[in-house]
């Protein structure tokens, strides 16, 4: 099943752009970059290589925005990505780039027939639970006895796949348009296509696949954003050492034009020229850079806190966009033990799907069958499931993350535990939530508007990409506005 919207450029246009460049630019210009991940620095770079003078202003000390290689403070260079941590073999951008900077990656084990459940006080593993899926006793209908949670989600969206698949690029917005207004646990209960599913399914789908947070986002956006991490044939890579190393390969050629530690406090633009408006996050020294066109690639969370000026010169839909475009909260606990005790229970990369609090955890697919220490990340939820986590304070959430994992591996935890740490994504001032996810009727109402330029300020960012919530979308956006830049006169702008 292909997991896109109509795009401008095609996939084969965007790879020879990353392989071979814009070109050099007959209209060279003065162009603001506003945030370092990965939008921002595939955008940057892009344009430098085309000739333009390019600056990038970053609130953090780091590239990567929402490609997060967490390091302290766990010991024997051990680390946890607490963003982006996968990539899908479908995803030929963010590949592409790889292969350009050379990085080696490693097989991320999504799944393996040791995946551990435990739901509703039973411990399995997946490969038991496929041979009897009523093993967990979820109060399914008596058509749906013998399924799994995998099975019954399939069976309920087989018709709205098979569509999809006939023709991609036509009939996804076709689907947008037909089933927008859905949330995705209405949709399955009340299937509107295909076969309604019970309570007890439904309830079995949202524990035992993750999604048990996200009963009002559209249908769309979850069949998009989430269904590629339940699709069996598509597998998935991680960069060896840390997937930050990808945004800081775009470090050599940008070091030079990059402002650490300046965060947007307003766009201001006239016909003639942009400037924004930035200010140090701990010396509050003011910064004002002037140039002939901006790109904004931070979350729309974040720019609702930045003064536009003239107000007016943002059109009404995408003020709209702005407000009311929703961000999941997410939050990662990372848990570092003496000894990779997982590996003597068979698990070799994978993960542990439960009801327990921690809903999440995954076992690390790189260093399998080392000595040593090792890090599992003990628990990764979504939405309403992140909520009792950040009510926690740092230690809590470590204390609770092994309570949880002790009750499915035994007191050895505490015995093995070095240390812990954790991220909530929402609570972090420079990303106002993990990634954008449409709720119903927002993408049709909203998206429209949302990469579309305002005067001389343009947008980028995974928000703004067909691909949301991944780092193929934030790259598609960065190739997308450097594109749509490249060519532009200095001259004369206007806004209606």
């Amino acid at each position: 099943m292909a997991y896109y919207r109509d795009l401008q450029l095609s996939a084969e246009e965007m790879l020879s752009i990353i392989r071979n460049g814009l070109g050099i630019s007959q209209v060279q210009k003065k162009i603001i970059v506003v945030g370092a991940g990965m939008s921002g620095l595939v955008a940057a770079s892009l344009l430098k290589d085309a000739g333009h003078d390019v600056t990038v202003l970053e609130a953090t000390q780091r590239v990567g925005g929402r490609i997060f290689t967490m390091r302290e403070p766990f010991m024997d260079d051990l680390y946890l990505d607490v963003g982006a941590m996968r990539i899908p073999h479908i995803h030929p951008l963010v590949l592409q780039y790889i292969k350009k900077f050379r990085l080696k990656v490693n097989e991320f084990r999504n799944t393996t027939p040791q995946d551990l459940i435990f739901a509703n006080g039973i411990k399995t593993n997946r490969t038991a639970y496929q041979k009897n899926p009523d093993i967990l006793r979820y109060p399914v209908a008596p058509h749906e006895k013998g399924k799994t949670a995998e099975e019954l989600l399939m069976m309920a969206i087989k018709p709205v796949a098979d569509f999809i698949n006939q023709n991609p690029a036509q009939n996804w917005n076709i689907v947008v348009r037909e089933f927008d207004r859905y949330p995705m646990s209405f949709f399955l209960r009340y299937n509107p296509v295909g076969p309604s599913l019970s309570p007890g399914a439904l309830e079995s789908i949202k524990v035992l696949l993750g999604l048990e947070g996200f009963p009002e986002m559209s249908f769309p956006a979850i069949l998009r954003e989430l269904l590629p991490l339940f699709t069996p044939d598509i597998h998935f890579y991680e960069i060896e050492g840390g997937n930050d190393k990808l945004p800081n390969a775009f470090l050599p050629q940008l070091k030079q034009d990059l402002y650490f530690g300046y965060q947007m406090t307003k766009i201001e633009q006239d016909h003639q020229q942009v400037t924004i408006h930035a200010r140090h996050t701990l010396s509050q020294r003011p910064l004002a850079v002037t140039g002939d066109l901006a790109i904004i690639t931070i979350p729309f969370s974040l720019l609702s806190f930045v003064d536009v000026v003239p107000r007016h010169s943002f059109s009404h839909n995408k003020w709209k966009a702005i407000r009311e475009l929703h961000y999941v909260s997410s939050t990662k606990i990372g848990l570092q033990f003496k000894q990779r005790f997982w590996e003597r229970e068979g698990l070799h990369g994978g993960k542990l799907m439960t009801d327990l609090p921690i809903r999440y955890a995954a076992y690390p697919s790189h260093l399998i069958g080392s000595s040593g220490s090792g890090v599992i990340m003990a628990s990764y939820t979504w939405e309403d499931d992140t909520l009792s986590w950040d009510n926690l304070i740092e230690g809590d959430r470590i204390r609770n993350a092994l309570d949880n994992l002790a009750v499915v591996h035994g007191n050895q935890v505490y015995e093995h535990f070095l240390t812990g740490a954790s991220h909530s994504w929402s609570q972090y001032p420079f990303s106002g939530g993990a990634f954008s996810m449409f709720k119903p009727s927002q993408e049709t109402e909203l998206y429209p508007s949302i990469p579309v330029p305002e005067g001389r300020v343009h947008f980028a960012g995974e928000h703004t990409s067909t691909a949301p919530g991944w780092i193929e979308g934030a790259i598609q956006s960065g190739i997308r506005v450097a594109n749509e830049v490249t060519d532009l006169p200095r001259g004369y702008y206007k806004w209606s």
